[in-house]
C-alpha cells in the first residue's frame, strides 16, 4: 500500500495543474484521503479519487524528489492532474 505523507509543489506542477483545470487543495484532497492506485510506471504512480465536491481526478506522483531526498518515504511530487468525465 503507498501513503501519501506530502507533496512537493514547485512554480511548473503549480501552473501545470491549473492548466488542466484542477487545484491544489483538489489534489491534496484526494491524496491524503481515500484513492485506488490504478498503475505504476517507471516509477510514477498513477491515483484515481474523488474530491469531497464528486470531482474523480487521476494524479501522477512521481516518488523521485532527489532535493529532498524522499524517496521511499511517502514524499511525492505531483507531476499532473486532470478530471476524469467519464468515469
Amino acid at each position: 500500500m503507498i501513503v501519501v505523507r506530502g507533496l512537493v509543489w514547485d512554480d511548473w506542477n503549480k501552473e501545470h495543474l491549473y492548466r488542466h483545470g484542477v487545484t491544489l487543495d483538489e489534489v491534496e484532497e484526494v491524496c491524503h484521503g481515500k484513492y485506488n492506485i490504478v498503475e505504476s510506471y517507471r516509477k510514477r504512480i498513477q491515483v484515481l479519487g474523488k474530491t469531497k465536491n464528486g470531482k474523480t481526478l487521476t494524479i501522477i506522483l512521481s516518488p523521485e524528489d532527489r532535493k529532498l531526498k524522499a524517496y521511499g518515504k511517502g514524499i511525492y511530487y505531483p507531476i499532473t492532474a486532470f478530471e476524469e468525465v467519464n468515469v
